[in-house]
């Protein structure tokens, strides 16, 4: 792990801006001479960031860990909103005082490299003007946390959180699901106007944000902003394409599978059957409770490579876990970088599912990530790509997968891995759908909330699979993109998952032919971080950058041909 030097404390106590503004002070009027010099600004300017991100996710976990907790609201609020916009601007007169030196070009580019890229692209795209803007759209964000966050519903009586209702929807009593479904989606329906309205001054601020950075519409100005420096726009709409072409028509025949297995007429199969078990099966339950799904993850993680399992070990040890679901917990999952402390912190609502599994090896996969990128000196390095983080994450997933008998007799087992691949499929569609959304959604800014939700009724056509009857609750249906939180607290982090997981696909057909090859390549890949181009970690990684129509087509097969495998 990285020692930093005595820079500034990694302890230091941040309740306010000039709490961190010596530091910048000093970064300032530093005297950088040398190219030594320079490298040594830009290792205490990454230290000084690190500081401030470590206090600054502790902000936000406690935060997601209870959203009617005031103190770490406020605290949250505090980072949010006052602290990070002066950050921001300090950053910004750092960051140029290093680009425009003499020296910066001529630091070499095998270390330098995509540091000199990412500093120039950050200093094109900041606008003074957008860093209130930025803090506005933080509060927002909150505000959208603590909404669904608080969401509960009460079924035989019971009070529950949105999580832990939604795993009777796998229940094989189709009454039961149908309560369950009907109440879940009532109550998400019940917040539609605060949310469209959270929405809608999202947009408002985020189009503005482009504008002040002289660019015609927020989606490009995002896609620059996520720094993908090896793909485009375009490439991502021909991607949505390719999945119509190649995905689309797989799942239809897998939820076609579902419904005879269900028992149940074409015409009369509803939106609360689609996760449904037959009459005579249960749900897989591979655990009880939190701590039992840990236990089982550190010793298949330790199985793979004893280190991964160590690494799960010293997080358990150092209380760096929040599994299970309850009320006030804000919904989803991450695995969130602790920057001084060199591991990660998981959160998840975990009730006791096999999609639970699934969720752990992915944050454990994310968790990995972390720590293999522990003893970089600079946060830049650390911070990877989304497209390159997901595919650590799903990786896991397929790489664990086959060790998940820790959670279920041979035959669950085999199960559990064919939902998982299926599911993989059946994701595919609905990524195009919140990506292809969000492309429409800020290039057509000025829509209202009804065009907003037709032309969701549109993609719904275009990707889903058409065989669910809908009839009397299309106005559920309409609304169902606000179930995904990355629209309104994430813009367009949405295609990385899917260029992920042709990746992951990748990486998996590569463990079942050569499990020490690919593990070392694993190994190899996330530790260079964001040190380089994507398509060169990849290639250390033995996989293709690549997320053509033809690769998709490919790696689909391949799905299909691991599902003929794993029969029953």
């Amino acid at each position: 792990m990285y020692q930093p030097t005595n820079f500034i404390p990694t302890d230091l106590s941040i309740n306010s801006w000039e709490d961190l503004k010596p530091y910048f002070d000093t970064l300032i009027s530093s005297e950088v001479e040398t190219s030594e010099n320079l490298s040594d600004l830009i290792v205490h300017y990454s230290e000084t960031l690190s500081v401030f991100h470590e206090q600054n996710a502790w902000s936000y976990i406690n935060m997601s860990r209870e959203t009617d907790n005031q103190e770490y609201l406020d605290r949250h609020e505090l980072f949010a909103t006052k602290i990070a916009p002066e950050l921001e601007k300090a950053a910004n007169t750092v960051e140029k005082l290093i680009v425009n030196h003499p020296k910066f070009n001529d630091l070499p580019d095998n270390r330098f490299g995509q540091l000199k890229k990412k500093l120039k692209r950050e200093l094109e795209l900041f606008r003074e003007e957008n860093v209130q803007l930025s803090a506005e759209i933080a509060k927002l964000s909150t505000k959208y946390d603590q909404l669904t966050g608080g969401l509960t519903v009460t079924l035989d009586g019971e009070e529950m959180p949105m999580p832990k209702a939604a795993v009777r929807l796998q229940s094989s009593d189709r009454q039961k699901r149908k309560e369950a479904w009907l109440a879940i989606t009532e109550k998400r329906y019940s917040v539609k106007e605060k949310a469209d309205s959270i929405y809608n001054d999202m947009i408002k601020l985020r189009v503005q944000s482009a504008k002040n950075a002289d660019y015609d519409n927020y989606r490009d100005f995002s896609h620059d902003q996520l720094q993908r420096f090896d793909y485009s726009p375009q490439d991502a709409i021909d991607f949505q394409d390719a999945i119509e072409a190649h995905i689309v028509p797989l799942a239809k025949k897998i939820a076609e599978t579902h419904r005879e297995k269900l028992g149940i007429d074409k015409e009369d199969y509803r939106p609360w059957d689609t996760s449904g078990e037959p009459v005579g099966q249960d749900a897989l339950k591979p655990f009880k409770t939190g701590s039992e799904l840990l236990k089982h993850a550190i010793d298949i993680f330790g199985e793979i490579h004893p280190q991964f399992g160590e690494n799960l070990k010293a997080m358990q040890s150092a209380d760096l876990f929040d599994l299970e679901s309850r009320k006030g917990k804000a919904p989803g999952g991450y695995n969130y970088g602790l920057e001084t402390t060199g591991m990660p912190f998981i959160f998840m609502n975990a009730a006791g599912t096999h999609r639970d599994v699934v969720t752990m090896c992915h944050e454990g996969g994310h968790a990995m990530h972390t720590f293999l990128t522990n003893d970089e000196s600079m946060i830049h390095y650390r911070d990877t790509p989304s497209e390159m983080a997901e595919t650590a994450s799903m990786s896991m997933e397929l790489i664990t997968a086959e060790k998940w008998n820790k959670f279920y007799n041979p035959k669950d087992h085999i199960r559990s891995r064919r939902e998982h691949l299926e599911g993989i499929i059946s994701f595919f569609p609905w990524c195009a759908t919140v990506d292809a959304f969000q492309h429409w959604v800020y290039l057509n800014p000025d829509h209202t909330v009804e065009e907003r939700d037709d032309y969701f009724e549109v993609l719904n056509s275009r990707f889903m699979t058409g065989i669910v009857n809908w009839e009397g609750y299309e106005h559920y249906r309409r609304n169902n993109w606000q179930r995904q939180l990355h629209i309104f607290g994430i813009p367009f982090y949405y295609i990385e998952y899917g260029i992920a997981q042709l990746g992951a696909l990748q990486v998996y057909r590569l463990y079942k032919q050569d499990p020490k090859a690919a593990l070392e390549g694993y190994i190899k890949g996330l530790s260079l971080g964001s040190s380089k181009p994507l398509p060169e970690v990849w290639e250390t990684m033995g996989i293709n950058f690549d997320f053509s129509a033809d690769t998709l087509k490919e790696l689909v097969e391949f799905v299909q041909q691991e599902l003929n495998e794993l029969q029953d």
